[in-house]
């Protein structure tokens, strides 16, 4: 599986990836180091100082091995934190990648180089060594994580806006962040004010010197950028995702509501007794009553108790039946929403 796919996530026209195609090859080495080869060095740095603690030693204490035991988890954690949800969120990745390396800075390699000073004072250059590769790995993890943010997205292009990462567009009197299916801004003149608005209020952008005008349902907000026609290209290339994404959404839905409708539809309940079978419909309908010969000697009180305990059983069946179609039918709801 591959840690990090060579094409952009969650991106389905060829037009943007292809445009894209050369940045994220960029963004994807820088990462591919940044998150996966130099934590995974660090914590085999944090490996080779518990393995020389044990040099001379009869029997490893096993205290000696917990710091590369947390370098390694830590690098673990990082790792599956960016197959998962990482990758989503470029502003994440070097908050994250400095919290993990760090981590591995002061619960694997400095303590395994104490330990290693101590039991092992012979090898104090190797250990000093290695402890600074440790310390080099984990400022140049950092860096890394910097320029693949960068890369992405310092420069915003159109072809961004159809895309799922977050776009900050900074300037001297605002920050405005679009997100997935909103957008958010912070002005710093005067006063400091917070607002946002989601994507299914927004009616039209403007763009004017100096600012961006976003027509809604409720008013109009003014919200000052550094460059007005990009902000406004990019948000409404990105509102045209937004919508895209929803109507497919809905889309399918509606295919999987009319399929759960045809599968409740052929549901049939069956309940037997005594000679006698019903079948009931997804409703508990009757829809067929079969009677064999030996019910003829029935008592007629007797033949209705029993037709109703048939009727009774196969309703019971044909709830057990919509009961089992429709959670199924959750199910695969909630499996495709946690991707």
């Amino acid at each position: 599986m591959t840690l990090i796919p060579h094409a952009i996530p969650l991106i389905n026209d060829p037009q943007v990836v292809q445009a894209l195609a050369a940045r994220w090859r960029r963004t994807r080495t820088l990462l591919l180091l940044s998150a996966g080869v130099l934590p995974v060095a660090i914590g085999i740095v944090c490996i080779v100082l518990a393995g020389m603690t044990s040099a001379g030693q009869r029997i490893m204490p096993w205290w000696s091995a917990i710091p590369a035991v947390a370098a390694a988890a830590c690098a673990w954690a990082l790792l599956t934190w960016l197959r998962r949800n990482g990758l989503s969120d470029p502003h994440s990745w070097l908050p994250a990648t400095t919290l993990m390396t760090g981590a591995q800075l002061v619960l694997g390699v400095l303590p395994g180089s104490g330990i290693a000073l101590r039991l092992s004072p012979g090898a104090a250059i190797a250990v000093k060594a290695l402890c600074a590769a440790g310390v080099l790995g984990a400022g140049s993890a950092s860096a890394l994580a910097r320029l693949a943010h960068r890369s992405l997205l310092s420069a915003p292009v159109l072809e961004l806006g159809s895309t799922a990462f977050p776009l900050v567009l900074d300037s001297s009197g605002a920050r405005v962040v679009i997100g997935t299916d909103r957008v958010d801004w912070t002005t710093r003149t005067g006063a400091r004010v917070d607002a946002g608005v989601s994507f299914v209020r927004i009616l039209s952008v403007t763009a004017h010197s100096h600012a961006i005008t976003l027509h809604t349902t409720s008013g109009s907000w003014t919200v000052p950028v550094a460059d007005p026609a990009t902000a406004q290209a990019l948000l409404r290339r990105r509102i045209t995702w937004w919508e895209e994404r929803r109507d497919a959404a809905a889309e399918r839905e509606q295919r999987r509501y009319l399929d759960l409708v045809k599968l409740l539809a052929v549901v049939s309940g069956e309940g037997t007794r005594g000679g006698i079978s019903v079948t009931v419909d997804s409703n508990g309908l009757t829809t067929g009553i079969a009677l064999s010969p030996e019910v003829r000697e029935l008592e007629p009180e007797l033949l209705a108790a029993q037709l109703m305990a048939c009727v009774q059983k196969a309703r019971a069946d044909a709830r057990r039946q919509v009961q089992d179609l429709v959670l199924d039918h959750a199910g695969d709801q909630m499996v495709k929403a946690s991707h």
